[in-house]
């Protein structure tokens, strides 16, 4: 699945000058990167220049006719496809990131465009007590790196974010201050809402359990309905007891 964010050309004569396109991906998907509209037979030569965020570079380049047959070069990815001035990567990994810049040659002249990758890992978040009896919040293999707070405040949060072998992050966030219950926010661009869970500590039992964020904003509705109702309750006495002294 690939969201193309912002896609803008300007043509100054025979060249066209560059402006970034930002096309986010997500990993284990299909991300395609589109250089402009296809001349068609018109073309001499695509050239894809690869500059990845971990700083290697590769060459993918396509000449419809050299000495009569098409040519293809590629020293990229093997899950990188070239369909015209389409190019495709199967399986986005986090490290496809990078600029892709597109050189096409034809007649009518030399068209360029540049379109930034962004690739999108979503984390596995989970909230536990850890061996040490704290409550510990995680976003594992997440891309970016997710952000974590915590409900009640606290200045004794230990917050750790550990880089992972496939270039996600896993972020681990405890909280070390004794108290009934604490709650866990969770929010990474994947996330259409911030995750959230709350966790109730009994006094030290040992028992605890937990709240989903499904049932977070029903508790919050309901403190906040019988607070109204109560309101309302004195406020009609109040005003009851004022009509009778007057």
């Amino acid at each position: 699945m690939t969201l193309e964010v912002n896609e803008q050309c300007t043509k100054k004569s025979n060249l066209l000058i560059p402006d970034v396109t930002v096309v986010v991906g997500r990993r284990g998907d299909s991300s395609v990167v589109q250089c402009g509209d296809n001349p068609g037979d018109q073309i001499t030569s695509v050239i894809w220049l690869i500059h990845h965020m971990n700083n290697s570079q590769c060459l993918f380049s396509y000449a419809p006719y050299i000495n009569g047959r098409p040519q293809i070069y590629n020293n990229c990815s093997t899950r990188m496809t070239l369909t015209n001035t389409t190019l495709t990567i199967h399986n986005t990994q986090i490290s496809d990131g990078g600029n892709y810049t597109c050189d096409i040659s034809s007649p009518a002249g030399t068209f360029i465009k540049t379109i930034m990758l962004q690739v999108l890992a979503q984390p596995f978040v989970s909230l536990d007590i850890n061996s040490a009896g704290s409550p510990e919040c995680r976003a594992i293999g997440g891309f970016p790196a997710a952000e974590i707070s915590w409900i009640p405040h606290s200045d004794n949060i230990n917050t750790s974010e550990i880089e992972d072998l496939d270039d996600t992050w896993t972020v681990i966030s405890t909280y070390n201050y004794d108290r009934d219950y604490v709650a866990c926010f969770v929010s990474h661009p994947t996330f259409v809402n911030v995750w959230s869970q709350l966790l109730l500590l009994p006094g030290k039992t040992g028992d605890h359990r937990y709240i989903s964020h499904h049932c977070i904003g029903r508790i919050i509705a309901f403190i906040f309905f019988s607070c109204l109702v109560i309101g309302l309750f004195l406020y009609s006495r109040y005003k009851s007891k004022v009509e009778r002294e007057t």
